[in-house]
């Protein structure tokens, strides 16, 4: 019994043990298992952290090469357009045929029907009669005959003295005489009556004698105005002209030159030049620009001339040439301070929000932009400019053909044709791809911010699509820039915006300048009194003015 008890407790014990090893076996293959699991996550953790970890570098990467893509593109396009500005053609043309692009139905742009063959006509030369006559029809005549001598005129056969039997007209041509120095003095005529001295009184008369341009000068109006045509016209320095003028006779130098012109300038052409801008401000269309000059004695290194202009389809134009030293709105701000109305201008700042007037900005100069973001590359036909530009081409088509109709007729066609491929136009642009700070990116962001000055044409059927006015005004400017370089003072750059003030004045006056110029230099010094209100008779649409210097 006792044995029996202690087999089954031995049993028991031996069966405690083997169930303790055994699970403490599963609890070590447990705790294996957890542990491994542990590692596995761990694992796992550090492989998503490291997955993240690449997926930044990669994107950062991305950016990079992103960012260096876009300025590799810039510069490409940086070169390609100062390599076109210093090689390319000036003219702003378009490659005759535009694929792509062309073909989508954005803008209903009529076509003309294409003919099944091309016909050519060539027209026979015909001579036009009666030119040389016409260009000759104003200039003195002189003939020139010629004779035999004496002794030519002796018969070869019996000896007998030829008679003349007649003349033949040979031939026209043109003779040329250099201009003449000669000096005027000017005498006066003293008068007194005899029949008042046998009476005992006094009477006296003096002719009267016109007073000189320049005290104490040997400047004539003539002198004077023809050295400014030299320089102004003809674009010959001041420095120049001491050769031509030596070869007449006339020993003057580079300093008397440039002394006259200040002078005239300031006693006399300043205050037409003011008459002139009192004009301006009486119009309500006028257009604005403005370039560099340079000035030796300014503290700038760079000063500037504004060129204001009325309308050219106005009876009576003007134009003025107003220096400055900087390019500050305050310039257009004070001289357009009696103006109120339409301001043609191209995108500079200084024009907005100048008070009472409106800026209709130059659609030229947008056009440019899209000109200048326009690959110069072969192939490149369906760049989205392209297709600006053909839109911009359309446009200025239509213009063109409208310029002879009346204001109000030019304004309904705009409103019916143009506006339409305006709005359009805007809707386009907004949806190009373009690369941020690129010519295309700039020149749609151009388009975009200067839209409602550009919508004023609608307005007024007298404005005009662009600014090209107010640039070949400036190129009168840049031309003697090219040529003069410089001024010396500011009262020297003052006298250059003057005399051109005056002389594009004249000339849209249908005047020949250098006539008026001398008729002013004869007249105004001889007025009592010299103001502006006095020089209303010698404007240059007045019909004295009209008659004697055209």
């Amino acid at each position: 019994m006792i044995s029996c008890d202690f087999s089954f407790f031995l049993r028991l014990f031996n069966g405690i043990i083997i169930t303790e090893y055994i699970f403490r076996k599963w609890c070590d293959y447990l705790l294996d298992q957890a542990n491994d699991k542990y590692e596995n996550n761990e694992s796992t953790t550090q492989l998503i952290a490291m997955l993240h970890e690449q997926m930044r570098a990669n994107q950062e990467q991305s950016k990079v090469i992103e960012t260096l893509t876009g300025e590799v593109q810039l510069l490409r396009e940086q070169i390609a357009y100062l390599t076109n500005k210093l090689y390319g053609k000036s003219k702003e043309s378009l490659p005759e045929q535009l694929s792509g692009q062309m073909s989508l139905d954005l803008f209903d742009v009529p076509t003309a029907p294409q003919p099944l063959a091309e016909e050519v006509t060539i027209k026979t030369h015909q001579r036009r009669k009666g030119l040389k006559a016409k260009k000759l029809a104003d200039f003195p005549t002189k003939e020139v005959h010629h004779e035999l001598s004496e002794d030519d005129r002796l018969c070869a056969h019996c000896g007998t003295m030829m008679i003349d039997m007649g003349t033949k007209k040979v031939r026209d041509e043109i003779a040329f005489h250099q201009a003449r120095i000669e000096t005027l003095q000017h005498v006066q005529h003293s008068y007194c009556c005899k029949a008042c001295e046998r009476t005992g009184e006094t009477s006296l008369k003096k002719a009267p004698v016109p007073k000189p341009l320049l005290q104490n000068s040997l400047a004539s109006p003539s002198v004077v105005s023809e050295t400014i045509r030299l320089k102004f016209k003809q674009k010959v320095p001041a420095y120049r002209q001491e050769e031509y003028w030596q070869q007449l006779g006339l020993d003057i130098s580079r300093d008397n030159i440039s002394n006259w012109h200040i002078r005239v300038s300031q006693d006399y052409l300043s205050l037409v030049v003011e008459r002139f801008h009192q004009e301006l401000s009486k119009r309500n269309i006028a257009y604005a620009d403005e370039t560099t000059y340079r000035v030796l004695e300014s503290n700038k290194t760079t000063t500037y001339y504004w060129i204001f202009s009325s309308s050219l389809q106005e009876k009576h134009p003007v134009a003025i040439y107003h220096h400055s030293e900087t390019r500050s709105k305050e310039i257009p701000k004070d001289f357009l301070k009696s103006y109120g109305g339409f301001l043609h201008c191209d995108g500079y700042t200084g024009y907005d929000d100048l008070p009472n007037i409106y800026t209709v900005r130059c659609w030229a100069h947008v056009r440019r932009k899209f000109y200048e973001a326009m690959p110069k590359a072969q192939g490149e036909t369906e760049h989205p400019a392209a297709y600006v530009l053909s839109v911009f081409k359309t446009c200025f088509k239509k213009e063109q053909d409208w310029k002879n109709l009346s204001p109000e007729e030019r304004l309904q066609k705009r409103e019916e044709e143009l506006r339409p491929l305006l709005t359009q136009l805007f809707s386009y642009i907004a949806t190009i791809p373009a690369v941020p700070k690129s010519k295309l990116d700039k020149a749609i962001q151009y388009m975009g911010k200067h839209r409602l000055s550009m919508e004023r044409v609608f307005e007024d059927g007298r404005l005009e699509l662009t600014n090209n006015q107010s640039e070949r005004l400036v190129k009168e400017l840049v031309m003697c820039r090219k040529n003069q370089l410089f001024s010396t003072s500011l009262s020297g750059a003052q006298t250059t915006g003057d005399i051109l003030s005056v002389i594009k004045t004249a000339e849209l006056n249908g005047l020949n300048s250098t006539k008026y110029l001398q008729y002013l230099f004869e007249e105004l010094p001889n007025l009592p009194v010299l103001t502006t209100k006095h020089l209303d008779t010698y404007l240059p649409w007045t019909a004295d003015v009209q008659e004697k210097c055209k």
